[in-house]
């Protein structure tokens, strides 16, 4: 029974198949099969924001999101360091909590990211509302004047169901 359980354990958290998605000459990414645009209703009402992003794609339930967004910034490529520290500030400013599982700068297919990974809780403003506990695995990446974000999230139970395709679809990031 035991060999049962540690079975679907292991085979109930492997990564998601992942496609391929090209969204411009410079930027490839890969992403669970099913996985479909999000709709510009469900942008408006869970992303709200002055800049349209690159894209965001959520899963069938809509609860489990990947998004690629772009900033146009003063930071050099030489900067990754103090990019780094200036998003981990900004992580600790927007949370009430927040545990790092892992940050730092890594290179993924011979680009430089600062990454963020981490579980972080929003308490509630009032006794109507919930506290909100998420799993995140953030990227970040300076390219020709511009910083991208890809920020991929989940609800915290999903965390172990989804952290290994997190990683995967970190890994596949093409920026040229």
């Amino acid at each position: 029974m035991t060999s049962v359980l540690v079975a679907l354990l292991i085979l109930g958290f492997t990564p998601q198949k992942l496609i391929k998605v090209k969204l411009d000459d410079s930027l490839t990414i890969y992403i669970p099969e099913d996985f479909t645009p999000m709709t510009p209703e469900d942008m408006q009402q869970r992303y709200s924001s002055h800049r349209k992003p690159i894209a965001l794609y959520t899963d069938p339930q809509r609860i489990v999101d990947y998004g690629i967004n772009r900033s146009y910034s003063v930071w050099q490529e030489g900067d990754l360091e103090m990019l780094k520290q200036f998003y981990q500030a900004s992580i600790l400013d927007l949370y009430d909590s927040v545990t790092f599982i892992g940050n730092g700068i890594r290179t993924v297919n011979k680009h430089e990211f600062v990454y963020f990974e981490f579980e972080s809780t929003i308490l509630p403003e009032n006794d109507f509302q919930r506290s909100v506990t998420k799993y995140t695995y953030l990227m970040y990446a300076l390219s020709g004047g511009t910083t991208f974000l890809f920020n991929f999230t989940c609800p915290i139970y999903l965390k172990d169901e989804w952290q290994q395709t997190a990683h995967a679809m970190m890994d596949k990031i093409k920026l040229k």
